[in-house]
């Protein structure tokens, strides 16, 4: 399985008793991805002033997105390279937290924040979503 992790840092999301193929990392801090020991290969971009990504069509079997969602300001337009990039029957797989930089979010991942124990997804419905007890 060859896997894309975007806005990726120095941790790995990626389970460790699992081998890929090939893991690409990409991010804004070199030094932080180069520190990643998941990665193969990374690249260093603002998805916030360039959204397309260098690679070619159905390069990857999977391209995750662990709880940075909130700080893209054009996700739309990042999510249909994502689609581009990804192979036939592949999976995007996007995580996010409400605990956030809050002056480094866009301002929709700012207004109306849940309550701290609730997990919220506009991606169901505007209403959905979990509270923890």
């Amino acid at each position: 399985m060859e896997i894309l992790d975007l806005m990726s840092s120095w941790i790995s999301h990626l389970p460790q008793r699992f081998k890929y193929k090939k893991v690409v990392g990409h991010g804004l801090n070199a030094q932080e991805l180069a520190r990643n020991p998941r990665l193969d290969y990374f690249l260093v971009k603002d998805l916030n002033k360039e959204q397309e990504l260098q690679m070619e069509n159905g390069s990857f079997d999977a391209v995750l997105c662990t709880v940075s969602v909130q700080y893209l300001q054009q996700p739309e337009k990042v999510f249909a390279e994502v689609f581009r990039v990804l192979r036939p029957g592949g999976v995007f797989i996007v995580s996010f937290i409400t605990d956030l930089f809050y002056e480094k979010a866009v301002s929709a991942w700012r207004v109306n924040q849940p309550p701290r124990n609730c997990l919220t997804t506009q991606a169901a419905s505007p209403s959905f979503g979990v509270c923890l007890k």
